[in-house]
């Protein structure tokens, strides 16, 4: 009940209701106040000794009171991948998430307790974001989530079918794994996109770097780099324990639960490994090849993608 952020009053009704009789508003701010103190132990643990080669970060959006008028509240959180293999979130604030500012506010204070060895960070596309990685985290490559960027590119088609066609080669692209393979198909995606809506045409092929950088890291390490989907999970989580609050009363009590949905999350997953730590060992961005994709590699991916987009518009007909 604490962990939700609700109020005093509510607490003692809902306390009531289950039997345990009334709760002195002095008893709920001392349970309300132990809470806060795990929360900030949980912001304020420091990694001296370990290194994090992969960050995720992503922001979701909470309604509370600040000084008086309701506000829309990003909310981010950083998830580290240990070298140990395990998972767990590092960081969690309130930032503008516009602001290149906010943002390396919120990555600095990461860095200051303790995460370094970063090699790699996933993310959405946020304004700021990616300025904010490049200073703070010299030498990281930036991911830019995959199914972030399929929904930007279908965002610029209205016609069905033009918005079939486009997801059916961005999603072939992707099913591939040989990486050479994956960037002529990413190519010829781009190409084939850009016949139908140029604007979209322009994002895919300005977005390749960031959205290829996955193929840099080892093969075993793929399928996790290349989205934001471990922050997905968590935010559906959130959303779901803050759905019975609706609006928070203050950014002191959707912290307090943010922060407690983080802490029952962090025991999960310390309990499982994520990447196996052996292949983590030594992890590092390998140069990309400089060498021009071969005509014949080429060809394939254009007959590739030209055949999932037929198979695609076969099943819509």
């Amino acid at each position: 009940i604490y962990v939700r952020g609700l109020s005093t009053r509510k607490i003692e009704k809902a306390a009531d209701a289950l039997g345990f009789g009334s709760l002195s508003p002095s008893r709920v701010s001392r349970m309300t106040s132990d809470l806060d103190e795990e929360v900030a132990a949980l912001n304020a643990q420091r990694f001296d000794g370990m290194e994090f080669p992969y960050l995720w970060l992503d922001a979701t959006y909470l309604n509370c009171r600040d000084e008086g008028p309701v506000q829309s509240k990003g909310v981010v959180t950083a998830i580290g991948c240990g070298d140990d293999g395990s998972r767990r979130f590092v960081g969690f604030g309130v930032v503008d998430t516009e602001s290149a500012a906010s943002w390396k506010a919120f990555l600095r204070g990461l860095r200051r307790r303790g995460v370094h060895g970063v090699r790699c960070v996933v993310s959405d596309a946020h304004e700021g974001l990616v300025q904010a990685i490049a200073e703070v985290f010299q030498g990281a490559a930036w991911q830019r989530c995959i199914v972030h960027l399929e929904r930007d590119v279908a965002g610029w088609f209205s016609k069905r079918e033009d918005k079939a066609v486009a997801t059916a080669a961005m999603k072939a692209v992707f099913a591939e794994r040989d990486p050479q393979l994956v960037r002529a198909a990413y190519r010829q995606a781009t190409e084939r996109i850009a016949q139908l809506k140029a604007h979209a045409g322009e994002l895919l092929e300005d977005a390749e770097a960031d959205a290829l950088a996955y193929l840099d890291f080892p093969y075993e390490h793929h399928v996790r780099l290349r989205t934001n989907n471990v922050q997905e999970r968590a935010n559906e989580e959130i959303k779901r324990r803050t759905k019975v609050v609706g609006v928070f009363p203050s950014v002191e009590s959707m912290m307090r639960l943010v922060g407690s949905v983080l802490i029952d999350v962090n025991e999960e997953w310390l309990e499982m490994s994520f990447i196996d730590a052996a292949s983590l060992r030594g992890v590092a961005r390998s140069e990309a090849d400089p060498r021009p994709i071969p005509a014949d590699v080429m060809e394939k991916a254009r007959v590739y993608v030209a055949a999932a987009i037929e198979e695609r518009l076969g099943k819509a007909a």
